[in-house]
């Protein structure tokens, strides 16, 4: 096939060009500046976030006819063999179909020779924790003493299942989600070389839907731009072709249950089922959307515990301020109590539909915060009211002889 998918078209070949790890480039260039690179290194972190990216320019830096460099020169003839794949010196493994101790103990006999034209011969092996306990405990020696001219890169998504004797003797680098904005620009530059025109609001709605993974975000657009018959793509398009729903639909539905509008409510279920989106999906974006509201209220717009666009913050921002956290809160417990129902139920409309239903019957009014908080309101406002000059409450002693006298001459029945 002539065509090449963007997330290979456009993978970065040096440190600077990965996106949104600069805590680990920035290490790695250092390291390889100071000659102080170790031998072992262990790459772990969500999906799609550049580990064997970065494992395989790490690869290039170290074997580079001009290195150890920390900018890889991608024309000589070591470089070229990397990016293509083939190189005789840097060894790629599938963890996962590579897994036994056998493989592993010939890996420890090949070892042992030399490089044929590189300067380092180097193992990268990807999900590194789908070897068995029998593997990693024939690598141990190995890694823990290698030769000079070997080194080991480790990729994984699942750290918590590599032994800790073989996490002792790897330097650990840990790789975060890419954060809306930084997906969202590289998209935008990355449709202006395709050529497309694609508006700001279509990929964000892209960046939010690839929870932080660039590789995601990328088949994402990819399938879009696939889809596209002209240069200029509408939200609409992106919409149909990722099969999700408009932001201002989850605004919509909110709004309907914050508002006690059953009616509402049930015709955006039904334009949602219509529209052929999966309704557990939709589901999760209905708890996730509260979560959301629920961060905005207690830690404000500005809180990066939520990644979406700063427009959609302050709209959050807007409709939260007159809601106490208290609400969001229940609101947000009765989702995730019910969540089990949702998911199990073979009729997944109507159970969407009756937890739904159930949140208009939770009161706001009756929430405790609220009512304290016109307490203190209520009690500043009696203590800074000026008491009256009246000369009988001047004297207590003589009206409560007054009051005295009152009951004493009341007759008895």
């Amino acid at each position: 096939m002539s065509y090449q998918v963007l997330a290979l078209k456009y993978r970065p070949q040096t440190f600077d060009e990965v996106v949104g790890q600069d805590h680990v480039t920035t290490t790695l260039s250092n390291a390889i500046s100071q000659d102080r690179v170790a031998h072992a290194i262990l790459f772990t972190g969500p999906r799609g976030t550049g580990k064997t990216t970065i494992a395989r320019i790490l690869a290039k830096a170290m074997n580079c006819k001009k290195g150890p460099t920390i900018q890889p020169c991608n024309t000589c003839k070591i470089c070229k063999d990397i990016i293509q794949g083939h190189c005789t010196d840097v060894f790629e493994i599938d963890g996962a179909s590579n897994n036994s101790v056998d493989q592993i103990r010939d890996l420890r006999e090949n070892v042992t020779y030399m490089p044929s034209s590189a300067i380092y011969k180097i193992y990268i092996i990807d999900e590194v924790h789908m070897l068995s306990t029998a593997a990693f405990n024939a690598l141990l020696k190995t890694l823990e003493e290698p030769p000079e001219h070997v080194m080991f890169i480790f990729a994984t998504t699942e750290v918590h299942k590599i032994p800790a004797t073989i996490l002792s003797r790897c330097q650990r680098h840990d790789l975060g989600r890419i954060s809306l904005e930084m997906i969202s620009k590289h998209l935008q530059d990355l449709c202006k070389q395709e050529g497309f025109r694609v508006e700001k609001q279509s990929l964000d709605l892209i960046a939010q839907e690839a929870d932080g993974s660039i590789r995601d975000s990328l088949s994402l657009l990819d399938r879009v731009l696939s889809s596209a018959d002209t240069k200029k793509i509408e939200l609409d398009r992106v919409l149909d072709s990722l099969g999700i729903q408009s932001r201002q639909l989850m605004h919509d539905l909110s709004a309907a249950i914050l508002e006690n509008n059953g009616t509402r409510l049930i015709e955006l279920i039904e334009k949602i089922n219509d529209s052929g989106i999966d309704l557990k999906k939709f589901y999760g974006d209905i708890i996730f959307h509260f979560r959301n509201l629920n961060v905005i209220k207690l830690c404000g717009r500005q809180s990066p515990a939520v990644n979406i666009t700063a427009s959609e913050k302050e709209k959050i921002f807007q409709t939260v301020s007159a809601l106490s956290s208290g609400f969001i809160n229940t609101i947000l417990q009765i989702l995730l109590d019910e969540e089990s129902i949702v998911k199990y139920s073979s009729h997944t409309r109507t159970a969407i539909e009756m937890v739904l239903l159930k949140l208009l019957q939770i009161n706001p009014g009756a929430q405790i915060d609220t009512i304290i908080s016109k307490l203190d309101i209520l009690a500043t406002q009696i203590g800074s009211t000026p008491t009256s000059s009246n000369p009988r409450s001047s004297n207590p002693r003589s009206s409560n002889q007054t009051d005295s006298k009152r009951l004493i001459s009341q007759p008895e029945f």
